[in-house]
């Protein structure tokens, strides 16, 4: 029998290529994140949001459509309750995508502040598996003596985070809407709530780089899982509460919270104080009372500091950027 060759062999199997290399860094991530029973309540109420979604958008569509429930319970109620629900179907024919449109960007709003909640705490869990451990250990430098390289390094762990935020708010946004729309009884919600889907979506990924670029900022520069995890959470609650001091400090200052930041960017991105005002404007040939209602609340959303909001979050997501390479390019 022929010895086995002891020097260097030329590897004759199937080469996998880049996006292998990716997928091994981030689905290993994302099982040792499910390893966590923390993360699997986060997981659970995300698709509660999804629920909530699904099942809001089913009243809605059951409630303003001709046909719906309402309807037929309105008949029951008399003329004046049949009149009512008659007003709100002509609304609903003459400013579809005001009604429509309008509502679901609200649903889709409150469900933003959901996932954007769970999608920081579990990176309170993951933070420190990004990069944290493996420059404590070493093992960084033996992953980049390999065939691997700090881009396909960076491009995996960044698969990990873009995995959370697709289990915890992407995905229950889809499929909320998607079971709304199956159950809802005219194609005209279908329509006009695609307008508010595609906002709900363009948040979703402006908060997905500002997310991803701090929490693998954050992991970079941190020595231990407990640094990483209390500067991560310093980073999210301690500056959160320094901008809830609102106008008592700079603007400048109050800027340095990356949540506040992007719930200020919210407001733009959904332009929910255009759609309170439009919903003002016609709400009074129902209810007088309810507009001012509406005015009011058009008043206390937006910001006049979008320009300050999107410097500073181009500052942190470049500065977070640049402690990451600068981390683990010399390894």
């Amino acid at each position: 029998m022929k010895p086995p060759a002891l020097d260097y062999e030329r590897w004759d199997g199937r080469r996998l290529g880049v996006v292998a290399r990716i997928w091994a860094i981030s689905s290993a991530g994302l099982r040792q994140l499910w390893g966590y029973r923390f993360f699997k309540v986060l997981l659970f109420l995300a698709w509660v949001g999804g629920v909530f979604i699904a099942t809001t958008g089913f009243l809605i569509s059951q409630t303003l459509a001709e046909g719906g429930w309402l309807a037929e319970l309105a008949i029951k109620g008399g003329p004046r309750a049949e009149a009512v629900v008659r007003a709100i179907s002509a609304l609903l024919l003459v400013y579809p995508d005001l009604l429509v449109t309008g509502f679901f960007k609200a649903i889709f709003w409150a469900h933003s502040e959901l996932a954007l909640l769970l999608n920081l705490a579990a990176m309170a869990l993951l933070v420190p598996q990004l990069i944290t451990r493996d420059r404590a250990s070493h093992a960084l430098t033996i992953y980049l003596s390999r065939p691997l390289t700090a881009r396909d390094y960076l491009l995996g762990k960044l698969g990990v985070i873009i995995g959370v935020i697709m289990l915890l708010w992407t995905g229950p946004l889809l499929g909320g809407w998607l079971l709304a729309m199956v159950l809802s009884p005219d194609g005209v919600f279908f329509s006009y709530s695609l307008a508010a889907l595609g906002v709900a979506l363009a948040f979703n990924a402006v908060s997905l780089v500002v997310v991803s670029a701090l929490a693998l900022g954050v992991s970079a520069i941190a020595r231990t899982a407990a640094k990483a995890r209390l500067a991560w959470i310093g980073l999210w609650i301690v500056m959160s509460g320094i901008a809830a001091h609102g106008t008592v400090l700079p603007s400048w200052l109050r800027h340095l919270s990356f949540v506040s930041d992007l719930h200020l960017l919210r407001d733009e991105i959904f332009a929910m104080q255009t759609t309170l005002l439009d919903a003002a404007a016609v709400v009074p040939l129902l209810n007088p009372r309810f507009a001012d209602d509406l005015l009011e609340a058009a008043n206390q959303v937006g910001t006049d500091e979008l320009g300050g909001v999107i410097t500073m979050l181009v500052i942190m997501i470049g500065g977070a950027l640049a402690l990451v390479w600068g981390r683990i390019k010399p390894e």
